[in-house]
């Protein structure tokens, strides 16, 4: 009995290591979606219009601009040598066409820079509920980066329209005071925030009266 226990035991030894090597490796845990803490995400939401226009903008050339740059090659490489260096580079990169299209861009307005959150709160009350701290924390770390340490912002409550119009306006603006004084508690300078309540004027969906979206807070960068 002892004699045969022993090849048994080898040959079951060697099955488990035959399929441990045989078993395909573990694939990765997919990574987690982007939280809405993500502090570098609030940053480029918040960046200054100034900034983000330099940062992003692009010269691009029409065929009519092209035509004009190609006939004029010799008197756009004569100007370049007494322009600024602003208007050199602009020059260079594509002629008076497209110099007209930066400008263009530069003076066109836009929206502010801006960032809704799902700030929640006590039922009928301005009361920030514990589980947005997190959420706040991030928005504190965004707005004390090199990137926004220079910016103000303009902290929005924003109601559904249920219940009456003064009811919505005065908890939108009791709502707005709480978020900012709440940033200010964190440690952002109170001169940089100014709260203020819109009441049910602004939905952010229109056709949903009651959906949540329509309860928010928006971060206005002021420029």
């Amino acid at each position: 009995m002892r004699a045969t226990a022993q090849p048994v035991s080898i040959l079951v030894l060697s099955l488990a290591l035959a399929c441990a090597q045989a078993a395909p490796p573990a694939a990765p845990a997919p990574r987690p979606p982007p939280a809405e803490t993500d502090i570098q995400a609030m940053i480029e939401a918040l960046m200054p219009s100034a900034s983000r226009s330099m940062r992003n903008l692009v010269v691009r050339q029409t065929a009519e601009a092209a035509a004009a740059s190609a006939a004029s090659s010799a008197s756009s490489a004569t100007a370049t040598m007494s322009a600024p260096p602003a208007e050199a580079a602009v020059a260079a990169a594509g002629g008076p066409a497209a110099a007209s299209a930066v400008a263009a861009a530069a003076i066109t307005p836009g929206p502010p820079p801006s960032l809704a959150l799902a700030i929640q709160f006590e039922p009928n009350s301005a009361r920030v509920r514990p589980a947005s701290g997190a959420v706040l924390g991030s928005l504190v770390a965004a707005m004390q980066s090199p990137e926004l340490k220079g910016s103000r912002f303009l902290i929005e409550g924003h109601a559904d329209p249920r219940g009456s119009a003064a009811q919505n306006q005065r908890l939108s603006q009791e709502r707005a005071e709480e978020v900012r004084l709440y940033l200010v508690s964190l440690g952002v300078h109170p001169a940089r925030l100014r709260a203020v309540g819109k009441g049910a004027s602004q939905p952010a969906e229109a056709g949903d009266p009651g959906a949540a979206a329509n309860r928010r807070v928006r971060v206005v960068t002021l420029e």
